[in-house]
């Protein structure tokens, strides 16, 4: 079969760091969906996050245009990466807040 370049966005928890979760893109190779779903989560794991909502992972559309040129640009340059790489390539992690406060 041959391999796709994926995105997804997902909605992640920090595990034991008392810090709040955030949201990250990610791109990567794989055969479909489901392959690509499964190497999300085992890479959001050994990052130590938890995955609370996976919003969508669809092919990426290399012709996709962004609000601006620089952000098309970003985004088809994590493309490219990630069809060189086996690996999940993941944007920059966006925080919701910096810590838990717990009372």
């Amino acid at each position: 079969m041959n391999n796709k370049v994926y995105w997804s966005n997902i909605e992640y928890k920090h595990k034991d760091k008392g810090l709040a979760g955030g949201f990250v893109y990610a791109f990567l190779k794989a055969t479909d969906v489901r392959e690509a779903l499964i190497k999300l989560l085992i890479e959001l794991n050994n990052q130590s996050l938890n995955t609370v909502e996976v919003e969508f992972i669809s092919p990426y559309n290399e012709k996709m245009e962004w609000d601006t040129l620089e952000q098309t640009e970003h985004f088809l340059s994590l493309y490219q990466e990630s069809k060189k790489s086996d690996n999940v390539i993941f944007d920059d992690f966006y925080a919701y807040e910096t810590h838990l406060h717990v009372t």
